[in-house]
């Protein structure tokens, strides 16, 4: 074989194996492009509960209405009070001071002993010895008594009578002054405490949820059912994944402990209105869920509810 043939068939090669690499390059970029022009699918978005209307972080009862926050049994929506200004007077009661004028003292004056007179005894035999006249005593008038001399009593010191002026006591406005509520007709005081607390007068929820709503901690726009999450300094990454293929519906609450890292370190069922089989799948779920913080510093541990609100399919 000549030396040109030779360096024909290399230069041949070398072209052909060029050409390859060249292809392989182009469909491998080809594929890349395609891979990225492809749109991820998203998730489906988590399903929040829908929040009570609420004005207070803190309540216990269930007694919901628009009335602002009392522990009146009566759960109608009562007018709003009337707000009159009512004047700045003194509270305190004043007190007149008068004077009484003392009556005199009259004494009694008891009335002058009278000398009594003892009587004279002459006896009816002639007696031989004459005695000298006596002569007859001077009967002495006893005095007659006067009329009781008045004397002016010392003055006896003034006694304070304390008199109640009605001009100076504050009075209430008529009309509605007992009133609570917002939106209500109606009159008296209205009751309005509801919330999941062991104790306390309040109004839990969201201003901008729904007063017929059952959720404290869900979102305002929410379903009425789905999940509400109520950790404190973080939130949910994911949906929650549940394999649910039972027919029950009802209500489930976890208890949750988080620590720094965003990982579930306890689950505790608090209550729950379907079977214990149920309660365990949403258990499961629990236990797999992604949280992410809300922003800044996490606490080292925080505990908070998770309520799953399950309804038919």
């Amino acid at each position: 074989m000549s030396r040109l043939t030779y360096d024909n068939e290399n230069e041949i090669r070398l072209k052909s194996f060029a050409g390859a690499l060249v292809i392989n390059v182009l469909l491998l970029v080809i594929l890349f492009l395609v891979s990225l022009s492809q749109t991820v699918p998203n998730p489906p978005p988590i399903q929040f509960v829908e929040v009570n209307f609420g004005t207070d972080a803190r309540g216990s009862g269930k007694i919901q209405t628009y009335n602002k926050p009392s522990d009146s049994p009566n759960p109608v929506d009562v007018k709003p009070s009337e707000n009159r200004p009512n004047p700045k007077v003194n509270t305190t009661p004043r007190v007149e001071r008068t004077r009484v004028t003392p009556s005199p003292k009259i004494e009694d004056v008891k009335p002058a002993k009278v000398a009594t007179e003892k009587p004279i005894i002459a006896s009816k035999a002639e007696s031989p010895v004459t005695t000298p006249e006596r002569p007859e005593p001077k009967r002495t008038e006893a005095p007659r008594p006067t009329a009781p001399v008045e004397r002016p009593a010392p003055p006896a010191p003034a006694r304070k009578v304390e008199t109640v002026n009605n001009d100076a006591l504050f009075k209430k406005s008529s009309g509605g002054g007992g009133s609570n509520g917002t939106v209500g007709k109606a009159s008296g005081t209205g009751g309005n405490s509801n919330g999941d607390d062991a104790s306390g007068v309040g109004d839990k929820g969201n201003p901008n949820g729904k007063i017929d709503a059952k959720e404290f901690y869900g979102t305002p726009g929410g379903a009425s059912s789905g999940v509400a999450f109520d950790v404190s300094g973080w939130s949910l990454a994911s949906r929650p994944s549940v394999n649910d293929d039972s027919d029950e519906t009802g209500k489930i609450i976890f208890q949750i402990k988080v620590d720094s890292g965003g990982e579930i370190i306890n689950v505790r069922t608090l209550q729950t209105t379907v079977s214990p089989s149920v309660v365990d799948v949403y258990r499961k779920a629990v236990q797999r869920l992604r949280l992410r913080p809300k922003g800044g510093a996490t606490p080292p541990t925080a505990t908070g509810t998770i309520t799953f609100i399950i309804t038919s399919k």
